[in-house]
């Protein structure tokens, strides 16, 4: 029996890491989206691209914040 338990407890260990580190990536990857749509924020004069860049922008914070509250709950 305490076998099994150990062995079930180093698969959620294991599982936690994995987790953690998809997350990671998954917070690295939007970090450079976001800056890519700073960038062409920055860049543009089209009112039309500007519209754009914000409402992306908004979107990446508000899956930036969820992202941060699953890191917070690991």
């Amino acid at each position: 029996m305490n076998i099994l338990k150990k062995r079930k407890e180093k698969e959620l260990l294991k599982k936690k890491k994995e987790n953690r580190e998809r997350l990671r990536q998954d917070i690295e990857k939007l970090e450079a989206e976001i800056q890519q749509t700073e960038t062409v924020f920055n860049l543009t004069t089209d009112e039309y691209l500007l519209e754009s860049a914000i409402f992306e922008h908004n979107a990446q914070r508000a899956k930036m914040n969820y992202l941060l509250k699953l890191a917070r709950e690991i």
